[in-house]
């Protein structure tokens, strides 16, 4: 009959009024809980995972539910979830007195520990693996605290004088993972490489930590550098079909060419079938090794309150809802954030806007801490930033919010801070959350189920709730209990989802223990993608741009080379928003003018009016190049001279805000046109269907001050990410003046500032560095490397520097 045992058979027995009370603990008593002990052995034994998995999700439950740990332990060894079994021997009540047994169980135990971390058997398997297979192509399936860092680091360990590069889809990313390398202390790593001109051509080996499009100007500097190893992090987003998903296919069908015998690592947290990471142009194949085991077992809840309010637990192995009644009274969401919440939290939501408007709105139902390190972060950030930058109100009342507008120095503060400080609770954040930015947090409260424009997909959803109750937080030696196994995520459905969107059906699709899901994958450059005549032209376009930024890649290529010089500078710098077959004899022979007549760009005015002449005028007229059609007006372009040369004066970010609040009042003054282009926080459209601009003339000093804010850091964004790609073939057909370029593209033309940019170093900070602290700033400029010696910090203490700087200095000490 075990055989036999499924879940669809399970949901059509008295079984399901016994498991509903249990999850729900209500009217258990000593006979059910006999019961359930009962069945979860029996289910344990079965050959079905799905009944299996419910087996050990019963035990876990009823050890919470009754402080009795017992049985997990003994399952726990059986299982080989070593981590749980030496945890509960820790607590008081398990002090388990000596016997044969339980020295033979301490004595198995300590193989499975590596540093003083205990390992389970599946994390064991997979380190062995991933070190039996040091030089094939692999792939690495594991959830998020799996220990995929690790793995990065016995690469670099074990394949010593080799050329690696590690491609991370984010720089905060690269940063945390640059950090990790360096504090490993790996004694042949001389220099990380997180720019490509820290690339000097003259490097031994080379250990490199960038994203793909920085890996690509990396490639472009010098044709003959190749890589034995890359490990392609959170490699899932492969599978997208967006521009960036594609050139990071585009990368490693060049890589491969230019060494066929590299080694490819891709680690990701979920995906069904490594099959779908193959590349057309390639020849690797893949060995997988994909994590099975269960440990943690989550708790789903909906508290709908849009029209009857409603509470409810979704059972993801029975398919079922539960309903909860509601004991508190009519909870919106914020009362309801508040009571269920835990000493750390995570709150979801798609929309930056959201994002910050929902942190004002909780902290406005909050008291003020009283806290003296909290005081003094926010003074430190009110110097920093402005005495009316939201987030201060939010830290007062213990919330931070996370999104991509953040700069950067304070991102990497007040993450330190909600780690260090218990007073902090809430961390209101985005899909930024989703691309490996890893925070202590209990529960997650999810206020909208959408990425972008569509929904999350059952493997972002599992990502995400992978970011609750990692690891080394459920096995905190602190801990009394094991309740951390059972991560509490609440669908508060309310204002911030959409009006017709059933949250039940959504769950059911990606939470369903037995829900089959597949991989779909949209990069036109995959073998596995379907080519039809929707995407056809955009295959088309990535082998055309493959072939011409590298001749002889794509097999049987009878599609277009450019003719041109200025074609192929285009192509080599990923110039995507101009058609470059169609333009590139009008662009050419408008350079030819330029070098006639002797143009050379010294100064930002001119520097914005030959990029719109040349360049900006031919771009593509689609919504997505709303950004560069703009240059068009001649506003657009004296407001991007403004503020690239705020920029190039290194004006510190109050100081910046300052500017843009009095550009602001002065076009009002003046009776200018008010309305000004926001990207994603505008609140009007123009001359299209989105809404990308917002009139200024009505908001208040505060609102222009907090939109001055984010307008900075997505306009620093624009100018590193899009104008620079122009103003790099500026530089190779040798249009602009050295010194103006170094200054647009590092904000200063010092040497020495530049080293420490190249390595990461905020501008703001690189300066101070430099200016005030040099004697323990170690600078190498023949290697590109910095080293910032210990005492810097105590230093920097003792002169009382703001703490955002002595954040983000300490963030780049070993």
């Amino acid at each position: 009959m075990m055989k036999d045992l499924s879940i669809k058979r399970l949901k059509n027995t008295s079984f399901v009024n016994l498991y509903s009370d249990f999850i729900l603990n209500r009217n258990m008593c000593s006979d059910k809980y006999i019961k359930i002990l009962s069945l979860a052995t029996i289910f344990l034994n079965s050959k079905d995972q799905y009944i299996k998995r419910l087996g050990y999700r019963m035990i876990i439950i009823y050890s919470n539910q009754t402080n009795d740990y017992r049985p997990l332990y003994e399952i726990a060894i059986n299982l080989g979830i070593i981590p749980i079994a030496k945890f509960i021997q820790t607590l008081d009540k398990y002090s388990f007195n000596k016997t044969l047994f339980t020295e033979l169980n301490l004595s198995f135990f300590e193989l499975y520990n590596r540093n003083n971390v205990y390992y389970s058997e599946e994390q064991k398997e997979l380190i062995d693996f991933y070190n039996n297979k040091k030089d094939s192509t692999i792939s690495i399936i594991a959830p998020t605290s799996y220990g995929k860092t690790d793995l990065i680091l016995s690469t670099l360990n074990e394949c010593k004088h080799r050329n690696i590069c590690i491609i991370t889809p984010t720089k905060s990313l690269l940063a945390q993972t640059k950090m990790r390398i360096i504090n490993s202390n790996i004694s042949w790593i001389n220099k990380i490489i997180t720019h490509p001109e820290m690339y000097n051509g003259n490097e031994d080996n080379i250990v490199a930590v960038l994203t793909q499009e920085r890996l690509l100007r990396l490639l472009k500097s010098d044709s003959e550098l190749s890589f034995d190893y890359v490990i392609i992090d959170e490699a899932h987003g492969l599978l997208n079909g967006d521009e960036r998903s594609v050139l990071l296919a585009s990368v490693l069908i060049i890589l491969e060419k230019r060494n066929k015998d590299i080694i490819f690592k891709f680690l990701t947290p979920f995906l069904c079938d490594s099959d779908n990471l193959k590349i057309r142009n390639t020849s690797f194949e893949i060995d997988t090794f994909k994590v099975s085991e269960y440990v943690k077992t989550e708790r789903l809840y909906i508290y709908d309150i849009r029209d009857k309010i409603s509470f409810c637990t979704y059972e993801q192995f029975l398919d079922d809802f539960y309903e909860i009644e509601i004991k508190s009274g009519i909870m919106d969401d914020i009362d309801f954030i508040k009571i269920y919440g835990a000493d750390k939290n995570l709150v979801y939501l798609n929309k930056p806007t959201d994002v910050e408007g929902f942190g004002l709105r909780i902290s406005n139902r909050l008291s003020e801490l009283i806290s003296n390190k909290i005081e003094k972060a926010c003074k430190d950030i009110a110097e920093y930033i402005h005495p009316e930058y939201n987030l201060i109100s939010c830290l007062k009342k213990g919330i931070i919010y996370h999104h991509g507008a953040v700069p950067e120095p304070i991102r990497i503060y007040i993450e330190k801070l909600y780690s260090e400080l218990d007073e902090i609770k809430y961390v209101i954040t985005n899909c930024t959350l989703l691309e490996g930015v890893n925070l202590p947090a209990e529960k997650m409260f999810i206020l909208d189920n959408k990425k972008g424009k569509g929904n999350l997909s059952p493997s972002n959803l599992k990502n995400l709730i992978g970011r609750v109750c990692r690891f080394n937080e459920i096995f905190n030696t602190k801990n009394k209990n094991l309740i951390k196994l059972e991560p509490c995520i609440y669908f508060v459905v309310g204002q911030y989802y959409a009006v017709n969107a059933n949250v039940r059906n959504f769950l059911r699709n990606c939470m369903k223990i037995d829900k089959e899901v597949r991989d779909k994958p949209a990069n036109v450059l995959l073998t596995n993608t379907n080519i039809d005549r929707e995407n056809n032209l955009k295959l088309k376009s990535a082998e055309e741009f493959i072939e011409n930024y590298e001749k002889g890649i794509i097999e049987n290529y009878d599609n277009r080379y450019v003719s041109t010089f200025i074609g192929k500078v285009c192509f080599l710098n990923n110039i995507k928003e101009i058609n470059i077959f169609d333009k590139e004899e009008e662009i050419q022979n408008s350079l030819n003018k330029c070098y006639k007549e002797n143009i050379f760009i010294d100064n930002t005015e001119e520097l914005f009016n030959i990029l719109e002449w040349l360049f900006f005028r031919n771009v593509e007229d689609n919504e997505r190049n709303q950004n560069l059609l703009r240059f068009k007006y001649i506003e657009t372009r004296n407001f991007y001279k403004m503020f690239l040369d705020w920029r190039i004066e290194s004006a510190p970010y109050s100081k910046m805000i300052s500017y843009f609040v009095n550009y602001w009042n002065k076009i009002s003054v003046e009776g200018k046109d008010t309305l000004v282009y926001m990207g994603r926080w505008g609140e009007e459209s123009r001359e299209g269907v989105k809404k990308l601009w917002t009139n200024i003339k009505y908001k208040s000093n505060s609102e222009k001050i907090n939109l001055a804010v984010v307008r900075i850091k997505d306009e620093q964004d624009f100018l590193d990410n899009t104008i620079i790609k122009y103003v790099e073939v500026l530089h190779d057909i040798g249009l602009i003046d050295e010194v103006l370029y170094l200054k647009i593209k590092y904000g200063t033309d010092d040497k020495r500032k530049i080293i420490l940019v190249k390595n990461g170093i905020s501008l703001g900070l690189s300066n101070l560095l430099i200016d005030k602290y040099i004697k323990y700033v170690k600078v190498d400029l023949v290697k590109d490397t910095v080293i910032l010696q210990r005492e810097l910090i105590d230093r920097m203490f003792n002169n009382q520097e703001n703490e955002i700087m002595i954040s983000e200095a300490n963030y780049f000490i070993k």
